[in-house]
């Protein structure tokens, strides 16, 4: 809600020096928390530093609020945050009380933080950021204290103070040194291994899948989505050396189905004809995951509440997740979807040829679908494989940039799009990605479909745009 918005709740007989006294309190309110939200945005000039030294202190400090709940922690690099996603609704509806923590936001910080399905409000992130700020302030170890590193233990100490039973905590970055890895899961959970963050997580397949499996715990269960023959032979091998539990799709457990429906089984269990509320084949194996993970808790007597058939079936299809192949209007389909890396991608493309198969076709052809991508990426990511894989199923491709430095130059991307892609789709660029998805809704036909990727920035301001 915004400080105007909240006058409209004002009783009619209310007087005007009463009003401009509430409006003064309302915004001397507002300040501060806009200054705390201004301080934690700050920490971002201490950039990511891998490492559990300082969030672990931070912890200590705070009397470990992460050990007042059991946690499953879910690593990976597509497909974690829909996962948690589907863990966390199964577990509500269960009747547990949950906490969410995931990352990155699309509009605020409010939503990396969720209570049984609520975003963390205002004044309760005030005032635990102020309660973390103040141990920060009081131990100069803790003083480059990083703003992930800062929203975990923020995000730990509010579900403690929610009573949580059970949070799902969605790994940032790698593993082995996320902050997140600094609790103590009862289940962890990678779901796929792709090529992303190189520069921190090595440059190899086999490297990342080792960071990966850093959060798994000896004695607990990791379950595994991926099939990777490279990346899984690292993750079983690193299970056994760690002592945990082994978990994986197709070999623990398996998965088939279409877009509307899943099957799941395993030595225990044969679930049939689930509902997903979440679009794309890949959820599938999220689904599995999710479900996996939630009947192994039941077996190993870490739920009060035995989680049922019915209670998965209702989980899995009353999940939401923002920007993942989200239709947001129709006639023309307009999608958005936060893939930001070349596996990602792909993922995309197969959802989009399974929705619309017209789509797959080459542009030349005139009874194909008329797709338009608009794509803004960050520089720093593997934007030309991006662009060639979307290529094959653009009709039209506008190019656009997000807010930051970090933003690719839709003129370079043009640049390389011409110079390697054969055929050729419409170009167009805009600054502006309000004006780019306007353009696209313009020239797409009401049979169309319109994509917006590339950046989950992207797809944070897109949303942002449309709320104003």
């Amino acid at each position: 809600m915004s400080r105007h918005q909240c006058l409209v709740f004002l009783p009619r007989n209310i007087t005007g020096m009463q009003i401009f006294v509430l409006k003064f309190l309302y915004q001397a309110y507002y300040i501060v928390v806009m200054d705390i939200i201004g301080r934690i945005n700050h920490l971002e000039k201490f950039g990511i530093k891998p490492g559990l030294e300082r969030i672990s202190a931070l912890l200590s400090y705070l009397d470990h609020p992460e050990q007042a709940y059991r946690i499953i922690i879910v690593g990976g690099t597509n497909g974690k945050g829909s996962t948690c996603a589907m863990i966390e609704s199964i577990l509500r509806s269960a009747g547990y009380r949950t906490g969410l923590y995931t990352s990155p936001h699309l509009i605020n910080i409010n939503e990396r933080i969720m209570a049984n399905g609520d975003y963390i409000d205002d004044n309760s992130l005030y005032g635990v950021s102020k309660q973390v700020f103040s141990i920060i302030d009081s131990h100069t170890e803790l003083s480059d204290t990083t703003y992930f590193e800062f929203l975990t233990a923020v995000a730990l100490l509010y579900f403690k103070s929610r009573h949580t039973d059970i949070a799902v905590l969605e790994v940032g970055m790698g593993g082995r040194f996320d902050a997140t890895n600094a609790t103590a899961p009862e289940i962890s959970i990678v779901t796929n291994i792709a090529l992303d963050h190189q520069q921190y997580l090595g440059d190899t397949i086999q490297k990342i899948a080792i960071e990966k499996a850093g959060i798994i715990r000896a004695g607990k269960a990791f379950v595994t989505t991926d099939t990777n023959p490279s990346s899984r032979e690292v993750l079983e091998k690193e299970c056994i050396s760690k002592g945990g539990i082994f978990y994986g799709l197709n070999s623990e457990f398996f998965v088939s189905g279409d877009n509307a429906n899943l099957n799941f089984y395993n030595n225990t269990h044969n679930l049939t004809n689930l509902t997903l509320s979440l679009k794309g084949r890949h959820q599938l194996y999220n689904a599995g995951a999710a479900i996996q993970a939630v009947l192994l808790m039941n077996e190993i007597n870490a739920m009060d509440k035995e989680v049922t058939e019915d209670i998965i079936r209702h989980g899995l299809s009353h999940t939401s997740w923002q920007g993942r192949f989200e239709i947001i209007r129709r006639d023309p389909d307009l999608i958005l979807d936060s893939a930001h890396n070349p596996a990602g991608i792909q993922v995309l493309i197969d959802a989009v040829k399974d929705y619309y198969p017209d789509s797959s076709c080459s542009v030349n052809k005139s009874n194909n679908k008329h797709v338009t991508i608009v794509f803004a990426v960050s520089k720093d990511k593997d934007w030309q494989t991006m662009v060639s894989l979307l290529s094959k199923i653009a009709s039209t491709f506008i190019f656009t940039s997000y807010k930051g430095e970090r933003s690719a130059k839709p003129h370079i991307m043009v640049d390389y799009l011409k110079s390697s892609c054969v055929p050729l789709p419409d170009i167009e660029v805009f600054e502006s990605p309000a004006m780019a998805v306007k353009r696209a809704i313009d020239i797409t036909p009401a049979n169309g479909v319109i994509i917006v990727t590339g950046s989950i920035f992207l797809i944070g301001e897109i949303k942002k745009e449309m709320q104003s």
